[in-house]
């Protein structure tokens, strides 16, 4: 079995994680590069025999590897139809370790609103000045469209697909998380101020990103939902 029982847990606790939190539904996907082979861990199309797949119930043997071009190699179930996002993406960032792409409630508006997504707020300063937008309104289900959705990306940490949630990458598969996590919340600050909201910029914003975006404190947010779900029961069974 391709990839680390670690690795595999982990991935699977972080859709557990996203579930509880509200980021993750029936049609949220999560990926992570196997260190190993190159090869791509992904949730399945369905799961369990059925039709349909639940993140909250997401366990290490339930995922699928294909190949960097998307090919099955392994695993009981069947790839994701967007599975061109992951494959578009993890060839074009070789620093991605994980990437997700969510249908993030709040921050999804601000693909469709004309407004960009700003960092309001000090936890939002990862994300930069603005967080970029895809046009493509659509499923991403061809080879182009993965390509066109890592182009959009950059080397940001997040993109917003028109109407369609976002991919949200990290070097590993706590950092993703974390951005998952920033994101929605940057969202809801923006979305929920009176008047105009005033967005951090120059050095501020800069300082922030240093203070913000660093290992002490993607390890702390990781270790708090990790509690919060154990307190839950949501990472039982």
């Amino acid at each position: 079995m391709q990839g680390t029982t670690e690795l595999r847990e982990k991935l699977a606790t972080a859709c557990r994680l996203l579930y509880m939190e509200g980021l993750m539904d029936h049609a949220g996907l999560a990926g992570a590069r196997i260190p190993e082979t190159g090869n791509l861990l992904l949730n399945p199309r369905e799961m369990r025999g059925t039709p349909g797949r639940h993140p909250g119930i997401m366990t290490a043997g339930d995922f699928v590897v294909v190949d960097p071009e998307g090919a099955k190699i392994e695993g009981e179930n069947n790839p994701p139809s967007e599975t061109p996002i992951f494959t578009g993406v993890f060839r074009a960032r070789a620093d991605a370790m994980a990437v997700f792409h969510l249908h993030l409630p709040t921050a999804t508006l601000f693909s469709i609103v004309g407004t960009p997504l700003r960092p309001v707020g000090v936890m939002g300063s990862p994300f930069g000045r603005a967080v970029p937008v895809c046009p493509d309104a659509t499923l991403i289900q061809r080879r182009e469209q993965g390509e066109t959705v890592a182009r959009a990306l950059g080397q940001n940490l997040a993109v917003l697909l028109q109407g369609h949630g976002a991919v949200i990458v990290g070097g590993s598969i706590e950092e993703a998380f974390v951005a998952a996590i920033l994101l929605e919340d940057n969202a809801v600050f923006q979305y929920s101020a009176i008047g105009t909201p005033k967005a951090m910029k120059g050095d501020a914003l800069r300082r922030a990103q240093k203070q913000v975006w660093q290992p002490k404190v993607i390890s702390k947010m990781w270790h708090y939902y990790l509690m919060k779900g154990q307190s839950t029961g949501i990472l039982t069974g």
